[in-house]
């Protein structure tokens, strides 16, 4: 019984630091991911306060420029990831000088929101509105620095839900 016992007791020695193992690549990519759209909202705020239009001015055609999903309807990876490929066209159009840096951590942010959506079994798409969001846009250029403004506040309600999301990770794939 003792022989027995030291050999079992060994392997489960062993067996602990395994449990108690690395994060795994989908954990590191969240991760990476909640670091990344919390660095673009700092410098979205930071954008933000140097420009701030008067809340009475009403421009049509907003509405092409993505918003987050109410509280209560479920949002998805594939959802995120279409999202910030109208967030990138927005951004692209509108050729901010001092909004490059954004735009490219945006793209960067899509790279690791679609590769999350693939291993939850979300399907990503292109920003089916790219087409009128740039027409919208160049038509509208007169009102960049509002526009920008909205753009930029938007994407920036909608990395604080994508925050939310990455808590608890809705997988796509059929129950």
């Amino acid at each position: 019984m003792r022989s027995f016992a030291l050999p079992a007791w060994t392997v489960l020695c062993m067996l602990v630091p395994l449990c108690s193992g690395r994060a795994t690549v989908t954990e590191r990519i969240i991760r990476d991911t909640r670091l990344l759209a919390q660095t673009i909202i700092s410098r979205v705020q930071e954008l933000n306060n140097q420009f701030k239009p008067s809340p009475s001015l009403v421009i049509s055609g907003l509405d092409l420029i993505p918003e987050p999903l109410r509280e209560t309807n479920v949002e998805n990876l594939g959802t995120v990831d279409e999202a910030l490929g109208c967030f990138i066209e927005s951004l692209s159009t509108l050729q901010m000088d001092n909004s490059m840096q954004v735009q490219t951590d945006v793209k960067n942010l899509k790279v690791l929101v679609k590769s999350l959506a693939t291993s939850y079994g979300c399907s990503s798409s292109r920003c089916e509105k790219a087409h009128h969001l740039k027409r919208f846009l160049r038509r509208n250029s007169a009102f960049i620095f509002t526009i920008r403004h909205v753009v930029l506040d938007r994407l920036q309600k909608y990395l604080n839900r994508l925050l939310r999301t990455l808590d608890n990770p809705r997988s796509c794939r059929a129950s």
